[in-house]
């Protein structure tokens, strides 16, 4: 009986804890503008595309420049925000790696 009882607490506990572990990206979204690591903060202006694309071609990092504090965040996967360069956004995602790793772009 103390054999059952164990596995019934035991197995689903240990499947919480294992789940726990796993999911530790935790989903947010953050709004501003699509900028490049060159230009930064001073690239979070619709009219930044031009300068944008030849700092992109230069070797620059894709980064978005988040509304609130003007924090600089390097963007994991910038292929799916290609379309979206000076734009202000909003991205849904999670942090990876001390980047933003963006699931879906929604233009604001």
């Amino acid at each position: 009986m103390k054999k059952m009882l164990r596995l019934y607490i035991g197995l689903p506990l240990g499947i919480l804890l294992i789940g726990l572990a796993t999911s530790s990206a935790q989903d947010v979204t953050i709004t501003g503008y699509i900028s490049d690591s060159i230009c930064a903060t001073k690239g979070a202006t619709s009219g930044h595309f031009d300068c944008m694309e030849k700092c992109v071609a230069k070797g620059a990092h894709v980064v978005i420049v988040v509304d609130d504090d003007q924090r600089i965040v390097p963007i994991e996967n910038p292929d799916t925000v290609s379309g979206h360069h000076a734009h202000r956004v909003a991205l849904f995602g999670y942090l990876s790696n001390n980047a933003f790793h963006v699931v879906s772009v929604r233009i604001l």
